[in-house]
Order: C-alpha cells, then structure tokens, then sequence
C-alpha cells in the first residue's frame, strides 16, 4: 500500500487524524521533528565529501517520512470528473 491509496480509503485517514489529534503523537513528531539528522552536525575537517552528500540524502529521507506520517490523516481531495467534448475550438 502506498500514500495515496491510504489517503483514498476514509477509514484510514480518520483513524490517522484521530491519532494525530491525540496528544501524544504530536509530541512524538515534534521529538522526531527535532532529532533531524542535520542538528548532529558532520566534524568540519577530517570529513569526506561524499560523506556530506550522504548526511544530505539520509536528511530528505527523514523529512519525507514525517511529511508522510503528516498526510496519512488528510484524505485525497475529490477529483472533479472531466467529460471530454471535443467541441471545436479554432
């Protein structure tokens, strides 16, 4: 199962939003939120380019999980059904 079929099924993202509304799991993103991996700062010297390009990758990574867990409450918004006419347009 992926994001979107999540957000498609009302069940599932009632029960995120509940617990999103909770007041545990708020704090638990915020501590999530705050242990990104860029607030443990690479030593300056001695560090290896690619290890920078590393840390970069593992940090999206991280925001791209939460941002996730985020949206897992928010259901998909409806999509209007576009009927194709094919009337002249000169």
């Amino acid at each position: 199962m992926n994001l979107q079929q999540w957000r498609q099924d009302p069940n599932l993202t009632d029960s995120a939003r509940k617990q999103l509304n909770n007041k545990t799991f708020p704090k638990m993103l915020e501590v999530l939120k705050n242990e990104l991996p860029t607030n443990r700062v690479l030593p300056a010297v001695g560090t290896e380019p690619h290890s920078f390009v590393y840390a970069y990758g593992v940090e999206v990574g991280y925001r791209q999980a939460i941002a996730t867990l985020e949206l897992m409450g928010a259901p998909l918004p409806n999509q209007e059904q576009v009927e194709a006419t094919f009337e002249g347009q000169q």
